[in-house]
């Protein structure tokens, strides 16, 4: 047995494809439950911002705009990405490997089984934002999504 040494960096984890392929596919389903929220989040904010964006315009043109209002400009929100095709890219690569065994370090070993991908985190932060109805109002997580935020947040612990 090879000698791994104490370098966390340096540990790998040997694993067959399959075992790869069911993590990838559990992560994706509970990430895919979220993204109905994400986009009522990007409704709701495009709909503020278009809005706002009208008043800040007729201001504009009729000259009233303040030197407070002209740096309060409204800034068009961003949809964040769709993620499920980086799941569907790697399950159908683990699913196509003739390999049976696949050596995985560290960091591949926490995004595969552990869901620990940078973008989960920035989806779990914006579902918080929304469940708490922080920055926006009037906009709630179902039920629903309140569970795949506990789920994807203990992935992030």
């Amino acid at each position: 047995m090879p000698s791994f040494g104490t370098d966390l960096m340096e540990i790998h984890a040997i694993v067959h494809p399959s075992d790869i392929v069911k993590a990838l596919e559990k992560n994706r389903a509970r990430y895919v439950k979220t993204l109905g929220d994400v986009k009522d989040i990007y409704e709701a904010q495009t709909e503020r911002y278009a809005k706002a964006y009208r008043e800040y315009t007729q201001k504009e043109i009729n000259g009233e705009l303040t030197e407070a209002e002209k740096k309060a400009k409204p800034v068009e929100p961003r949809m964040p990405p769709d993620r499920t095709k980086q799941y569907d890219r790697l399950i159908t690569l683990y699913k196509a490997t003739l390999e049976v065994e696949v050596y995985l370090n560290v960091e591949h070993f926490g995004e595969f089984f552990l869901d620990e991908w940078d973008f989960i985190r920035t989806h779990i932060s914006h579902l918080r934002l929304m469940r708490a109805g922080a920055g926006f109002p009037g906009v709630w997580a179902s039920a629903d999504a309140a569970i795949a935020i506990s789920a994807l947040a203990a992935s992030e612990a």
